[in-house]
């Protein structure tokens, strides 16, 4: 990661005491350059690239406006940061720079602490990006790689970087003694190298790792931050007492550590630092067990034709679930970015608290139904989901979704059908929450890969009837985009998605259709799909409930 004055900040203003007076304020944590001449502004821009830029909107030749969009239009400059640095009061002159793109606005005369914070949050937020990268870029590397020592050492290198510390060491276990296998160490310290060093963990450190791995609580890891490991682990530090220690696991057994050391500078590691630690960890962990699995298989296949389908399994599976943890990253992040952002405009303008928390309570609402899916998913997975059945009304519940349905199919001005059958029971019993989650999620998916302009149709009739249980068929139909073959194959695995990968252009984090599944199964019934490339799709499901409250 950059340290703070490694970032550089570009003020564009033609008024000499705001770069004056914006500089002397950011100065001291970060590289500060300015363009007078709004007209060179985009040209200085594409050829520094700077980090975040500080824009006003009141200059001669070139407003602030016309240069943002400049900038937004640019594949090169678009995702550059752009904080407006205005003496305007109107609401409506924000809300025309955020929809040019702006992320952020100063006012003037400035506040010290404000600009710092604004500035702050957008370096914050490029770190996280950044990290993401970095840990989708080495998660493809181990997928297209067999783990070899070249890809090992590569890989703590440009972590090693990133993070801007002196050395990171990655050490095997065998038995209880930790053996140095692979490192990197920073070229300018001219270290002797750490490979083959062995450390053998006596009391207390024993204990406290063991405590740490039993309970599970809080950060999976050692650090220095903490004084009880720090103290703990002087006798085993040689350089540097500095440092993240991190556990590799193979199926839930500690195999590794990899441990991130920097110079006595006086800093405490950050989150982020943290936790990009415990996740390169848990990158080696699921990389580990893969090449485990495929030493194993190897042994046993000697190639035999049986066993290939198993190692081909086992591969797919491991690069299913690492783009299932991009996808989620990414997910979760966007809406957790909205709501950091949007609390720093609701704390700074009151006057824009109502919109700020209405864009807050969308987030986390799209936040929690991510964090909900995986926790129902992983509850299949472990045989603890059970369904919470109930009298409701059926007609209500239908009502509810299809309105959040429809809406969603005029804003891309889709023509909606719906029919309803007359004889379902207006009272049933059954778990009606994760019904209407099934419901929703297909219409979601049917306007989501629809065109504008296209059709949706929905559709529920009673099916059977039979001592107080019903059973109902329901179907989804659309003229979208349409699933090939191939993709129908793989459409309801879990961890996967049909348009999976970085060239997916409509978002989820693809267990969608995994959970409906498992859920329509344990209602009873089975789902299924009809669909051709290019010409629509139609999901089909059946499920039984019981009528009015069940008894007899």
């Amino acid at each position: 990661m950059k340290k703070m004055n490694n970032y550089s900040i570009l003020i564009i203003d033609d008024e000499p005491n705001n770069i004056i007076a914006l500089t002397e304020i950011l100065e001291t944590e970060y590289t500060v350059c300015a363009v007078v001449d709004s007209r060179r502004a985009v040209e200085t821009v594409e050829s520094d690239m700077p980090d975040v830029i500080l824009l006003d909107i009141l200059m001669p030749d070139k407003d602030g406006y016309e240069i943002i969009a400049a900038l937004k239009s640019s594949g090169k400059t678009r995702d550059i940061p752009v904080i407006f640095i205005t003496g305007l009061d109107g609401i409506s002159d924000e809300k025309k720079g955020l929809a040019l793109g702006a992320v952020d606005y100063i006012s003037k005369p400035f506040h010290n602490d404000i600009v710092k914070i604004r500035v702050q949050n957008q370096i914050k937020l490029i770190e996280r990006h950044r990290q993401q990268a970095l840990v989708t870029k080495i998660t493809h590397n181990f997928l297209s790689d067999t783990f070899t020592d070249l890809l090992q050492a590569d890989t703590l290198r440009m972590v090693g970087e990133f993070m801007d510390i002196a050395q990171l060491l990655l050490y095997k276990m065998d038995d209880d003694i930790f053996i140095c296998k692979n490192e990197w160490i920073n070229p300018t310290l001219n270290l002797k190298t750490r490979i083959g060093d062995k450390l053998e963990l006596d009391e207390p450190m024993r204990s406290i790792i063991n405590n740490s791995l039993i309970n599970r609580e809080g950060e999976l890891c050692l650090h220095s931050n903490n004084p009880t490991y720090k103290e703990a682990m002087k006798p085993y530090r040689k350089n540097f007492h500095s440092y993240i220690t991190a556990p590799v696991f193979i199926k839930g057994k500690m195999c590794a550590a990899i441990d991130f050391s920097r110079e006595d500078d006086g800093r405490k590691w950050d989150d982020n630092e943290i936790n990009l630690a415990m996740l390169v960890a848990d990158v080696f962990s699921g990389v580990f067990e893969r090449d485990a699995i495929e030493h194993d298989l190897n042994t046993v296949l000697k190639l035999k034709n049986e066993l290939v389908a198993a190692k081909e399994y086992a591969e797919h599976s491991s690069r299913a679930k690492s783009e299932f943890l991009s996808r989620m990253s990414h997910e979760m992040l966007s809406p957790m970015n909205i709501i950091m952002g949007m609390l720093q405009v609701a704390k700074l303008k009151p006057e824009m608290a109502i919109d700020s928390l209405q864009e807050i309570d969308v987030a986390s609402g799209r936040l929690l139904q991510v964090i909900n899916d995986v926790l129902d998913i992983s509850g299949i997975e472990y045989g603890i989901f059970k369904l919470n059945d109930s009298v409701f009304n059926f007609s209500n519940m239908i009502d509810e979704v299809l309105q959040t349905a429809e809406h969603n199919a005029s804003v891309k001005q889709q023509s909606f059908d719906r029919s309803i059958d007359p004889l379902i029971p207006a009272s049933l019993t059954g778990d009606e929450k994760r019904l209407k989650m099934v419901i929703a999620n297909l219409l979601a998916n049917a306007v989501k890969y629809t065109p504008a302009n296209g059709e949706i149709s929905f559709a529920v009739r009673v099916l059977n009837r039979e001592n107080g249980t019903i059973t109902l068929q329901i179907e989804v139909s659309d003229n979208g985009i349409g699933i090939s073959d191939e993709q129908q194959k793989k459409l309801f695995n879990i961890f996967e998605q049909g348009d999976g990968g970085d060239t997916r252009l409509h978002g989820g984090i693809g267990i969608g259709l995994a959970l409906s599944k498992r859920i329509v199964e344990m209602m009873g019934g089975n789902i299924r799909v009809a669909s051709e490339s290019g010409k629509g799709s139609k999901f089909t499901f059946d499920c039984k409930l019981n009528e009015g409250s069940g008894a007899e």
